[in-house]
């Protein structure tokens, strides 16, 4: 039997018996009251709630006034200080009614932040009274807070103007349950579908679905806040087919929001779709052909399975990678080997590629990565600099793909410092942006700026350079480099030249802690800039002794690879659902906190479950997606689901990515056996844009500029957002004039002169049949009547059907329907 009535939580006056909830302090302090209010738990509250510690206001980094809080109240120490303390401090514990604390905010004096709370309110009573019990800091025994109840857990409307108030519930370590409704601080995520006042009441503004954060102490809860957008809910609510998982929970959703889906792509678009986001690449025109006109019931999913195995799979997903770990030519080492950037790019993408193509698991990708040194325990100096040296050889290069893990991730010249080094771990491995609490709390998140220091303390050991110097300079003198300056670009032409004719030179590398047996023992810790001590802590996780472990950065992959990580699975899965819908469950895909909750928390629930399920498995993950009908649905919208963008009832339009654009002209325009080669063979598929410019800097003379005007990233900041896939009359100019597009249409292996050669061997082809193969080489499907009859009627008045044809082709490839993804 539990004995409830024998445990009884004191605080001051305030008595609430174990299972029940205090009240809220509106209630307790709306007249004088004896009890005495907690630091933590009130006063840092009620200044968020008024204001105070906001950005625009003391919270500022400079403050306001001469006088300066920490950003939403995170740090009670400095907070209790700078009431308490100083020159002028704002609370007088000699005369209460008198304080600056209470005097400003009422406009008994002047206060340049305007009123903030009335006299004699409870906020007034609130604060005044703990001002009179002494103004007590947070004391060193107090209890932790744990976690923040909300309800209702989520808030269903039917009309406009309709309101739902909020109860907010903090529970801390001692057991103690409170109703803090009052202090807590509430944000809307869409003013124009629900409104919220200070005291948590929820107001339909319009149709659609969004959230109410609430923010408590370091509680960040999202609250769903639903109104249908047409009548079709509950009983009116169509059948629609849910055969898979992710159909179900995606239905369960539309469902409420009276969201009818579209139907089901067509056989064409389903290809061309599928083609385009499994591997970058536009099916052939065969292919289109024989797909169409195969009845088989599974082929929608033999296809898929076709398309895992294509070489063309491992190289598009390569890229991704390549994307999110940063994978840049201009991000590459400085010094020494600074000639091989682009070397390095291409090893970093091949070593992607090559494990992708063999489906090892997720996780054990990013250990590769994340655990890589540039030597191997066991090697020598000068053994790892043979090794290096043979990556570039000109003759028989070794295969750097086989090496066990890839270093260059940890020596890039944006990654010096070890804040630059947790930032880029957490975005590419967490999709969390860990830039703003390196100064202050993170204001839509649970870090603070402690959180962040403890969790950069990981990376404090982790070194690129030449770690053995002196063998380093003895090398690299011997080698006829001495006094040459490693920046220079003589030292890079010679470093280079010398790599290819198979001389062995001094290599730099990646470094971790070499510890003794007593450093072991000793107790994991780091000094920051100011001079204190800081232990090593994971994201919202528990201190770890660093030293215990041969390598600092073991630790944090075991917590990656734990079954409960919050981020490590689910930002992949993320990751590539937004490849898929051009829209992630969370937006953007890379921001990750808690103030910006999923579209639909038990879909990313499911597949992140799943995915931890199926050991990391990355085609398990793209044939889950594909195989749905949610993945399946036309663009075409309904009257119920044209507006929709977040919530999967049908297919968004997408522009082409930047590679996949360059490629898709470049496979359209082949001649048959060229085009098929790009497709399927290796050594093709290496040429293409999705591999060659893998974090290269591309320019006219490279050949390589059209990707980055379609949006190619340079991977030189750590944010999804930095591939565009917005459209510029650059893009225009080039499809429509450019000397390079041009060249693809007439080049000797294209499908153009392929057909000119046959033309001239006699073999004649149909007008209606040069017609159809036009269209499914480019848009992958076969034109309509009337798409038909204007573009015979073209080659008809052209000085010959190959010209009319090759008018007709270039106006196909100017379409915005070659352009994107439907």
């Amino acid at each position: 039997m539990v004995r409830l009535a024998l445990i009884a939580i004191f605080t001051g006056a305030a008595v609430v018996r174990a299972g029940e909830t205090l009240p809220p302090v509106s209630q307790r302090f709306a007249a004088a009251a004896s009890e005495q209010p907690d630091f933590q738990r009130h006063i840092v509250p009620l200044l968020g709630t008024l204001g105070c510690n906001g950005r625009a206001c003391h919270g500022s980094f400079q403050g306001q006034g001469g006088f300066r809080l920490s950003l939403f109240g995170y740090d009670f120490a400095a907070d209790h200080a700078a009431l308490t303390e100083g020159d002028e401090p704002r609370v007088d514990l000699k005369s209460p009614a008198g304080s600056l604390a209470l005097q400003k905010p009422t406009l008994a004096i002047d206060h340049d932040g305007g009123q903030r709370m009335k006299l004699g309110s409870w906020q007034y009573q609130l604060l005044r009274q703990w001002i009179e019990a002494g103004a007590k800091p947070v004391a060193k025994d107090a209890a932790e807070f744990v976690a923040l109840d909300v309800q209702p857990p989520e808030v269903l409307f039917t009309a406009k103007g309709q309101t739902a108030a909020l109860r907010v519930i903090a529970r801390w370590s001692n057991g103690l349950a409170e109703d803090v409704t009052p202090l807590c601080r509430y944000q809307t995520r869409d003013e124009s579908i629900a409104t919220v006042d200070r005291e948590g009441r929820v107001t339909a503004a319009g149709p659609g679905d969004s959230h109410i954060v609430v923010f408590y102490d370091n509680g960040v809860v999202p609250v769903p806040v639903i109104q249908p957008l047409s009548q079709l809910t509950g009983e009116r609510y169509p059948s629609a087919a849910a055969p898979t998982k992710i159909d179900e929970l995606v239905l369960t959703k539309l469902k409420k929001l009276g969201l009818v889906p579209s139907e089901r792509c067509t056989d064409e678009e389903f290809l061309r779709r599928v083609s385009l986001d499994l591997t970058g690449t536009l099916p052939l025109a065969e292919e289109a052909r024989a797909f169409a006109a195969d009845s088989a019931e599974g082929k929608r999913a033999k296809k898929v399975e076709e398309l895992l195995a294509r070489p063309s799979y491992a190289a598009w997903w390569a890229t991704r990678l390549g994307d999110w770990t940063g994978n840049g030519e201009a991000t590459g080492p400085v010094g020494g080997e600074q000639g091989l950037r682009r070397r390095f790019s291409d090893m970093w993408y091949r070593w992607l590629e090559h494990r992708i193509g063999q489906n090892v698991p997720y996780d054990q990708i990013v250990a590769g990565i994340v655990l890589a040194t540039s030597r191997r325990p066991e090697q020598s100096f000068e053994e790892y600099c043979a090794e290096m040296s043979g990556y570039f050889r000109k003759e028989g290069p070794a295969d750097f793909a086989a090496r066990e893990t890839m270093p260059y991730f940890w020596s890039r010249r944006a990654l010096g410092a070890v804040e630059e080094k947790a930032r880029a771990f957490s975005y590419s491995f967490l999709g969390v942006r860990l830039e703003c609490a390196q100064c202050h709390k993170h204001p839509f998140d649970q870090w603070t700026k402690q959180d962040f220091e403890q969790f950069a303390a990981f990376f404090s050991g982790i070194k690129y350079g030449a770690g053995k110097r002196d063998q380093y300079q003895s090398m690299k003198d011997a080698a006829g480099f001495k006094g040459l300056d490693e920046d220079s670009g003589d030292y890079k032409r010679k470093f280079v030249a010398a790599l290819e004719k198979g001389d062995v030179l001094p290599f730099k590398e990646v470094t971790i802690p070499q510890r003794s047996a007593r450093e072991r023992a000793r107790p994991a810790a780091t000094t920051n800039k100011a001079g204190r001590v800081i232990t090593p802590r994971l994201l919202g996780g528990e201190e770890v002794l660093t030293q215990r472990y041969d390598d600092p950065r073991q630790p944090l992959m075991e917590w990656l690879r734990q079954d409960d990580n919050p981020y490590f699975a689910r930002a992949l899965v993320n990751r590539v659902w937004a490849n898929y819908f051009g829209v992630g469950i969370v937006e953007p895909p890379d921001d990750m906190n808690l103030a910006n909750p999923p579209s639909n928390a038990a879909l990313l629930d499911y597949l992140t479950s799943e995915f931890v399920a199926h050991q990391y498995d990355l085609k398990w993950l793209h044939r889950e997606i594909l195989a749905s009908e949610t993945y399946q649905r036309s663009w075409r919208p309904n009257e119920t689901n044209q507006l929709d963008e977040r919530n999967f009832s049908r297919a968004i339009l997408r522009r082409l990515p930047a590679e996949v654009a360059v490629d898709a002209v470049a496979v359209a325009t082949a001649a048959d056996e060229p085009a098929t080669a790009l497709v399927s063979d290796p050594a093709q598929v290496k040429l293409r844009a999705i591999g060659q410019t893998s974090g290269y800097s591309g320019t006219r003379d490279e050949k390589l500029f059209a990707v980055y005007l379609f949006g190619k990233p340079a991977r030189e900041i750590a944010c999804d957002c930095e591939r565009s896939g917005s459209p510029s009359l650059q893009q225009t100019l080039y499809m429509r004039n450019d000397e390079e597009l041009f060249k693809l249409l007439d080049r000797k292996d294209g499908w153009l002169a392929e057909l000119a050669r046959a033309e001239k061997a006699g073999d004649k082809h149909s007008p209606e049949g040069l017609i159809d193969a036009a269209y499914l080489r480019s848009l992958s499907r076969r034109p309509t009547d009337a798409e038909r009859q204007r573009a015979l009627a073209h080659l008809a008045a052209a000085d010959s059907p190959l010209a009319g044809l090759r008018d007709v082709f270039w106006a196909l490839l100017n379409t915005k329907e070659f352009v994107v993804n439907h």
